[in-house]
């Protein structure tokens, strides 16, 4: 097998990996095996193992007595990365409505409608949009960086399987808090889009600790 096509077979499988993590089909705790996984996906070990080693660096599993399984945050863990999100996200929020081109305002405002929707059953998609939605406005403050950094500590298991637990006054919340920083950040009011920005991740941090702790 050619170079090229051993680092494509390790990025599928990479992939599907961190999407059964992250939707929580393969939760904290849980032990990955090469063997097992190589024979589910119809690959060698190798791409399983190299795959395995980019989720280590993502954060999302570690070694424990020589294996590896489904990392499982501590509360105090939780906290931390999530007081690093607010600082990030709140800072990004304000630049992108300073900085954020027109047509990047265009495609924050077009996702109105699906982040302030209040139905509890539209919420295992709703999660997924919501990554999208909030990497658009840290897009929209024009430094990679930034965005790098935001990424590397949103928990996305996290949101995706704490959306299977919101009550209906948590959503409404929720999609209130969408709707004012969209608001915000179209109308170019940089200090405002940085608060709600702030408070959003505060309000995701308390549901979590709330519900998963």
């Amino acid at each position: 097998m050619s170079d090229g096509v051993s680092r494509l077979r390790s990025a599928e499988v990479y992939a599907v990996l961190r999407e059964e993590i992250t939707d929580g089909v393969i939760t904290p705790g849980s032990p990955l095996v090469e063997d097992e996984i190589a024979q589910r996906l119809g690959v060698s070990r190798t791409p399983v193992r190299e795959s395995i080693q980019r989720l280590a660096a993502d954060g999302l599993v570690v070694s424990r007595r020589r294996r590896w399984i489904v990392h499982a945050y501590s509360a105090a863990e939780i906290t931390e990365i999530y007081e690093v999100r607010a600082g990030l996200e709140s800072h990004a929020a304000r630049l992108a409505a300073l900085r954020a081109t027109d047509e990047k305002l265009a495609e924050i405002e077009a996702q109105r409608t699906e982040m302030t929707n209040e139905d509890l059953l539209l919420l295992p998609e709703r999660a997924k949009a919501n990554d999208h939605f909030h990497d658009l406005i840290s897009g929209a403050a024009g430094s990679a960086r930034m965005m790098r950094a935001i990424r590397d500590h949103r928990l996305f298991h996290f949101n995706r399987g704490l959306a299977k637990l919101y009550n209906q006054d948590e959503v409404r919340i929720s999609s209130r808090q969408h709707a004012q920083l969209i608001d915000a950040v179209t109308a170019r009011d940089a200090g405002t889009a940085g608060e709600i920005a702030r408070v959003h991740v505060e309000f995701s941090l308390g549901l979590v600790l709330k519900k998963l702790y």
